[in-house]
């Protein structure tokens, strides 16, 4: 399990698809001193170091879209994950219906450490909304299958796997991750059989 959820933050902070449309907020002009630090941000040497450059790159701009990105997938990597979640909710405040910021608030309810019914309802609805947005996004369908998994919902939770295992397959993905998302798919229809009952 340990496993699974560190490949879990390597998705999470993954980029977006070649074929996923770029965010809004990356259009949008910054202050110079805000832009100058995420662009530090963006080449430091660890995350602990990005999420430093892109806080004060926030106390420059707050409603800077890449900073917010940045800081709450920094945080993520420093398995901050409680911190990751509130830096995204304000990120999809700033940028409703934004499918990156939706994807990553999914991410941190999907890694989210003894969760509330409320913290995977949050993550559920997050991971529906990016795929009515994106929906060839396989990370989106792995994660919504995790959360899915984690509600009890079996038959759901295997499905989204499948889905995800196609669309990696589809896109070339690397072996390791392929190799998770069948993982997933075994796992959710391993509880199936156990939990379904008897024909």
């Amino acid at each position: 399990m340990r496993r699974a959820l560190s490949v879990l933050v390597l998705l999470a902070l993954a980029p977006a698809p070649g074929g996923a449309a770029e965010p809004g907020w990356l259009a949008l002009p910054l202050p110079p001193e805000a832009a100058e630090l995420n662009h530090a941000a963006e080449t430091a040497p660890d995350a602990s170091a990005a999420a430093r450059l892109y806080a004060q790159s926030l106390r420059f701009y707050p409603s800077n879209g890449p900073a917010l990105y940045g800081f709450g997938r920094a945080l993520f990597a420093l398995d901050r994950i409680a911190e990751s979640r509130v830096v995204f909710r304000r990120l999809n405040t700033f940028f409703p219906g934004e499918a990156a910021a939706l994807e990553a608030l999914a991410g941190t309810a999907a890694r989210f450490p003894d969760p509330r019914r409320a913290d995977i309802r949050e993550g559920l609805a997050a991971a529906e909304a990016a795929l009515r947005l994106q929906p060839a996004t396989p990370e989106t369908w792995y994660v919504l299958s995790v959360l899915r998994h984690r509600d009890g919902d079996y038959a759901g939770a295997a499905e989204a796997a499948r889905q995800a295992v196609a669309l990696a397959a589809r896109a070339s993905t690397d072996p390791e991750t392929a190799a998770l998302y069948q993982q997933q798919e075994n796992a959710c229809n391993d509880a199936l059989s156990v939990f379904s009952p008897l024909d």
